[in-house]
């Protein structure tokens, strides 16, 4: 089954998973999927920090899928 690769069906959020200090991580999905495709191995002191990761995450993982 071969499945067209679109790069709009990805995105990643934020989510509130851990115990401060460290409580962020960032997630990525896939368009009709429940589960996460991939998430952040450590957890972040802030929202912010985890976003901007989060998008140089998101970024890798399209540039892979492309290549």
């Amino acid at each position: 089954m071969s499945e067209e690769f679109d790069p709009t069906d990805y995105s990643f959020v934020v989510k509130r998973r851990g115990n401060p200090p460290k409580a962020w991580r960032w997630e990525i999905y896939r368009a009709g999927k429940q589960d996460s495709v991939e998430r952040s191995a450590i957890f972040f002191e802030s929202m912010t920090e985890a976003i901007k990761e989060g998008k140089k995450a998101l970024a890798l993982m399209l540039a892979k899928q492309v290549a």
